[in-house]
Order: C-alpha cells, then structure tokens, then sequence
C-alpha cells in the first residue's frame, strides 16, 4: 500500500493538476482537451497535457467524448471540499437540551481538531464524541449537537451494516469491558481503525426497539442519544449485554451477543 499511496499523492502534489480536477467535477458532462485547458487557464499546451497525463489512469477518464473524472479522483475532490486537508473550523460550546447519564450535569457542544463533542460541564464526561470533517459544522453552527448526533448514528449504521466509515473496508464488532459497562467494539480489517461506544449503541434503531417507540407514539431516531438513558445503562448477562429500553413506564429487553447481533427482544 505504501508505493501505491506515494504514488497516488505524488499525482496530484501540483497545484495545476488539482485545478484540472476541481475544473472536471464542475462540468456537467465530460470535457474536450481545448476545453478543459481553456477552463484550467493555461496557455502551454504541452505544458497542460504533460500535467493531465499525470492524472490519467488513476484519477482521470479519456473517453470518446473527452475527459471525465473517475470515481478516485471524485473521492479526491470531494474530500477537499470536506475541509479535512485545507481547514481549521472552531464553533462552540454551546448549550444542550439535556442532562449528563452519569452525574446529571449540564451539557454542552462544541467542534475543533476535526472533532464534535457533546460533553458534561461538570463531569467532563463525553457523552457524544467523533471525528468529523470541517465542512460539518457550514450552516450547523446554530444547531451543532443535533447534528453532532446525527453524524453519530450514521456512523453507527454503516459499522453495523459491515463496512469503515473511514475507509468502506469490512468491519467486524465485538463486546468489550469497560469501566462504562458492556462496549460495542467495532474494528475495520482494512484500515485498523477502531470504533467504540455502549454496547445499547447497536439497538438504536433494531426494528423492535422502532415499533416500540412508535407504539409510544415517538420515533426513537428522532430522539437525542443523551435523551435516552437506556443507551448509557446496558448491563452484562453471561457472555452477553442486556439492553433494557424504557418508555412511559413500558419495558422492552434485547440482548447483544459476542459478535453485536441483537436478539431476544422481550417485553419486560
């Protein structure tokens, strides 16, 4: 992997070429040759196809109507719009609807070093935290924790769906201990990134737990992660973690094996 990335890097270490590249996302079809250079402004002819051939093959398509970008060099351009290699955003603390699972203190959001936080005043504790791109907090800067919470459960989806929200390769999820009770582990085969949270995490939206919510007349994905004390509470059964869900005095017990599956969802 390391010569690939080099290479892949060195591509595209030229300010001309990302100019290419950016110039191709924003055409509507695939461009001619005098087109693109016309676009990128560079007179040199010979000078503009020798940076375009660097481009060619891994980020870029010549095709009978011209060039286009590939799907890698879309993924390039796309994570320089993130803001993840070209910004530095701070916004926060502000205040959150809600109260600390562990000493009922105030909590507060705030975004920097590429990270979102909903976090205790008192405590300190993290109750919501995950590294998110710049691009994030434009236009969420009045409503940061719903968002913060929402990139959170999107996060969640794609680990137990089997797949890195880093990097799209297989993931695989286990129990761990903690200090916090039973943990969902989730590790990425490809990228060894490491991915964590309460082992209630992966019944957050199970079909039982939906209907359940429904029956209540409420939609638990619309519901703060801090706003469900359940999530914060699961406790060890055997090898297993029970996760008990409480709604107007109602009960709904699940239990997460070894490998994250859910199961056994019983009315308590």
């Amino acid at each position: 992997m390391s010569g690939d990335a080099e290479a892949a890097f060195g591509a595209v270490a030229d300010e001309l070429r990302v100019r290419i590249l950016r110039e191709l996302w924003d055409a509507e079809g695939a461009l001619a040759f005098s087109e693109l250079r016309e676009r990128v402004d560079v007179r040199d002819s010979g000078r503009f196809n020798y940076h375009l051939g660097k481009l060619r093959g891994r980020f870029v398509e010549q095709t009978d109507d011209g060039y286009e970008l590939r799907y890698a060099g879309q993924q390039l351009v796309s994570a320089l719009y993130s803001g993840v290699y070209t910004e530095d955003a701070s916004v926060g603390p502000s205040p959150v609807d809600g109260s600390c699972f562990d000493c009922g203190g105030d909590l507060e959001a705030r975004y920097e070093d590429e990270h979102g936080h909903v976090e205790c005043t008192d405590c300190g504790m993290n109750v919501v935290m995950g590294g998110v791109p710049p691009a994030f907090v434009d236009g969420r800067e009045d409503d940061l924790a719903t968002a913060i919470d929402a990139y959170l459960r999107t996060q969640i989806r794609q680990c137990t769906a089997g797949f890195c929200p880093e990097c799209s390769g297989p993931t695989t999820g286990r129990l761990a201990v903690s200090d916090y009770g039973p943990q969902a582990i989730f590790e990425c085969g490809r990228c060894g990134g490491e991915f964590q949270g309460t082992a209630s995490m992966v019944a957050l939206e199970h079909p039982a737990v939906v209907a359940f919510y429904r029956e209540h007349g409420r939609d638990v994905r619309e519901v703060p992660v801090w706003k469900l004390d359940w999530v914060a509470q699961p406790e060890w059964d055997g090898d297993e973690a029970r996760v008990t869900v409480a709604v107007d005095g109602d009960e709904l017990a699940l239990t997460v094996d070894e490998s994250l599956s859910v199961s056994g969802a019983e009315r308590a």
